[in-house]
């Protein structure tokens, strides 16, 4: 039989698919809580237990989704680290070339998600998904040097993140500057201007 923690959390991420579906299959201005909860399969009060309002449930919508992006591009990253040996600024420029390319797959994704991607990165959202406060952790190491302590490394993390994430969705949804592909090779030569030298 479920705990009451498991019930709760199944409530909950039965809200969060629901807003998913119907805010991919039109948009979220023209969805109603009413929508959500009746495709949930929930009463209206359960949903103000979880969400304060509509944009508070996107936001939770928008750090699963980008935990997801985050993590599993952070493991890929990490699997092709333990076949070859890498270096600081190879890791991040695969980690981010996987990145873009979850993000072209997936348009109506990288729409809801608009430039919001370093989202995930608050403290709320690495406590609930401990995959994602891995590969955070993953990368802050690689950013930590005797020059770049831990608190500035996870800022660090932050903005490339945060940078990356912006630059790639307008390029995605609407080539402004250019299209990714025009995008990626600036984008390369600005990360390896920005993580410097290699640690020793």
């Amino acid at each position: 039989m479920p705990t009451a923690a498991e019930n709760k959390q199944h409530k909950q991420s039965r809200i969060l698919d629901a807003a998913t579906r119907l805010f991919l299959d039109g948009s979220v201005a023209g969805t109603a809580i009413d929508d959500v909860v009746k495709l949930a399969g929930v009463a209206k009060g359960t949903f103000y237990l979880y969400f304060r309002d509509k944009y508070d449930l996107l936001d939770q919508i928008v750090i699963r989704r980008t935990a997801e992006i985050f993590t599993e591009s952070c493991n890929q990253l990490r699997r092709s680290a333990a076949e070859r040996a890498m270096t600081r600024t190879e890791q991040f420029l695969l980690l981010t070339d996987t990145i873009v390319a979850r993000l072209c797959e997936d348009r109506k994704v990288t729409a809801l998600i608009d430039k919001r991607f370093s989202i995930c990165f608050t403290p709320a959202a690495l406590e609930a998904y401990p995959g994602l406060n891995s590969a955070a952790e993953y990368l802050t190491g690689l950013l930590t040097t005797p020059d770049c302590g831990e608190a500035q490394a996870r800022t660090k993390l932050y903005i490339l993140a945060d940078m990356v994430g912006s630059v790639c969705c307008d390029a995605i949804l609407s080539e402004r500057p250019c299209t990714v592909d025009e995008l990626l090779p600036v984008l390369h030569t600005l990360l390896k201007k920005l993580l410097g030298g290699e640690p020793a």
